[in-house]
């Protein structure tokens, strides 16, 4: 170290590629414009004091004054190789002690220089001009001094910030040291649970993890605890949907199930499915196949069951096909010489709740009001479920023994011709009825004749079940294709034939959240109907039967090829659209 003038050497106490950094950050600083270039200082100190060798040579030979007096010390270089004091940069006071200038020249980081018009008046010209040059070198030097200063305090700030974080560092993995191994394997676990969004599992968690057969523990395969991790509130959304085909072929199944599967007031996917058809044809294959490649691979065929003309599929969300139990299937025919009239039933426990779902053709025609009733009775009383898990209650009533019972189809009760001709119905439904759904006035007017309704509250069916409200029109008979009501010679009245009902052994455990028709199917005579039931779910046990990941994967795969398919298909047909679209400039 060397010090002249209260002057500090940095260059000898920073080692070389500090001070080559600090090199960088002075070039940078003066291209920014934060500090002087020595180049400019030179200019103005040229420009001030006049040509070199000119000016400054008068002043000295100039008679009447002392020049060793007048002129103040030399100034600092305005190259920033070497930097002022904190104190010296404050303040820097040239006097003159021989009386001449009688002032005070102060240098601060202001630039601004005092001069008193006196000395200025008392000293010759060159004299004047040799002051001021000196006044302005000086405050190129202390802005010099000044930025270079800004730029180490800015270093000095980066670099305190990133010692701070290191310090931080090594306190922190000194403290992780200093823990026991397992209560370590527990903070990385947790920290890789904050990464990551699937649940980290740690052995000791394992280890002392038994699924012992029927275990009530919350920790079980089925307890809360994975309920909980599973589904956070305890509720799932089941869409039941149920469509009369009217035998339509495979070949004319429209295009897309879209508008069945994903009706458009529906933000989000439903849990679980279940797919209710009337009269369909031998080709169920295909029909499931397009249901699967329209619902995605987010979701699996878990069963299904044929009755004939029945067919009832349930698809679950892939997450939750390792906590349901084996399902149980059974259909019943309720007209032996008839293929079409009866149902179809599956029944499965999804972790400690049971679920029986039912797709059921009733007796058609106005008059035969009465035999609806009897095909009621005959599939509650002769269904045979569950076979494989136990019942929540015994009961001859099929629909008492399980938690959830969603019943749809087209059960085939009509709109009374005795409240009120097809000619009256017609009437109120063209002044009234919207495209997206019948006021409900209009609705409640329809309904009151309606005969399920009527049988349901004198006790004779669907005891305990509860419906959404209707705010739809009705959905039979159209016109195939066509969005008008029979036109035959029969002139049938319109009736809401197509229903989807509930019945929760606990009051208040599931409630409609949607309860729609959907009007953009016009290739049968009946419109589908879907409701979406929000329904909660309790823990189980570990005892039942579990289906273990069990789901069709033929339908899978086939279903999953085909949707990747028709993607690439159509990405095929917009570019040949796009490219069909030619300008010349």
């Amino acid at each position: 170290k060397s010090f002249s003038n209260n002057e500090v050497d940095v260059e000898d106490e920073t080692p070389r590629s500090s001070r080559q950094r600090r090199s960088g950050l002075s070039r940078l600083a003066e291209k920014r414009g934060l500090i002087a270039s020595p180049t400019a200082s030179n200019a103005s100190l040229r420009s001030v004091g006049g040509t070199s060798g000119c000016g400054g040579d008068e002043a000295l030979k100039s008679p009447g004054t002392n020049p060793g007096a007048s002129l103040p010390p030399p100034a600092p270089k305005a190259g920033g190789s070497r930097l002022l004091s904190r104190r010296k940069e404050q303040q820097l006071a040239v006097e003159d002690e021989g009386g001449t200038t009688g002032g005070v020249v102060r240098l601060g980081s202001s630039m601004k220089r005092s001069i008193s018009s006196q000395d200025l008046a008392s000293t010759s010209e060159s004299q004047a001009d040799m002051l001021m040059s000196t006044a302005v070198t000086s405050a190129a030097a202390d802005d010099n001094s000044l930025g270079l200063d800004r730029l180490n305090d800015w270093d000095n700030s980066g670099s305190s910030r990133l010692g701070r974080l290191q310090q931080r560092r090594f306190q922190s993995s000194t403290s992780l040291a200093n823990v026991p191994t397992d209560t370590r394997g527990s903070m990385s676990s947790l920290a890789s649970n904050a990464s990551s969004t699937m649940r980290k599992i740690p052995v000791s968690d394992v280890r002392n993890r038994t699924f012992l057969h029927g275990s009530l523990s919350a920790n079980g395969l089925l307890g809360a605890d994975q309920l909980d991790a599973l589904i956070a509130d305890r509720r799932v959304d089941i869409m039941a949907v149920t469509w009369n085909m009217a035998g339509l072929d495979s070949k004319s199944y429209p295009r897309s199930l879209e508008s069945l599967l994903f009706p458009p007031d529906q933000e989000h996917v439903p849990d679980v499915y279940a797919l209710c058809f009337q009269e369909v044809t031998p080709d169920i294959k295909e029909l499931l196949l397009r249901c699967q490649a329209t619902i995605g691979p987010n979701h699996v065929l878990f069963e299904f069951c044929r009755n004939k003309a029945l067919l009832l599929a349930i698809f679950l969300r892939r997450d939750l096909i390792w906590f349901v139990s084996v399902p149980d299937t059974s259909f019943l025919s309720t007209r032996v010489a008839m293929a079409t009239k009866g149902c179809a039933a599956i029944c499965f426990t999804l972790f400690g709740t049971s679920m029986l779902f039912i797709s059921s053709h009733f007796k058609h025609d106005d008059a035969n009001f009465e035999k609806r009733i009897h095909d009621y009775q005959k599939i509650i009383t002769r269904l045979d479920l569950p076979k494989f898990t136990k019942p929540v209650r015994k009961s001859n009533d099929v629909t008492e023994r399980f938690d959830y019972v969603i019943w749809s189809g087209d059960l085939n009760f009509r709109v009374r011709t005795g409240y009120g001709d097809r000619q009256r119905v017609d009437r109120v439904l063209t002044a009234s009825t919207s495209p997206a759904e019948v006021p409900p006035d209009v609705a409640d007017a329809l309904t009151a004749g309606d005969e399920l309704k009527m049988a349901q509250a004198e006790g004779k069916i669907f005891q305990n079940f509860l419906e959404g409200d209707i705010r739809f029109p009705p959905t039979y008979k159209f016109d195939i294709n066509s969005d008008v009501y029979d036109t035959s010679n029969k002139q049938r009245v319109p009736s809401y034939t197509d229903r989807v009902l509930y019945r929760c052994r606990r009051p208040g455990t599931a409630t409609v959240t949607a309860y729609n028709s959907i009007r953009e199917l016009r290739c049968s005579d009946h419109r589908p109907v879907y409701a979406v039931i929000n329904a909660t779910i309790r823990p189980g046990v570990d005892s039942i039967p579990l289906a273990h990941g069990r789901f069709r994967h033929d339908i899978y795969v086939e279903g999953t090829r085909r949707r990747a398919t028709q993607l690439d298909l159509s990405g095929l047909d917009a570019r040949d659209k796009a490219s069909q679209v030619c300008s010349v400039m």
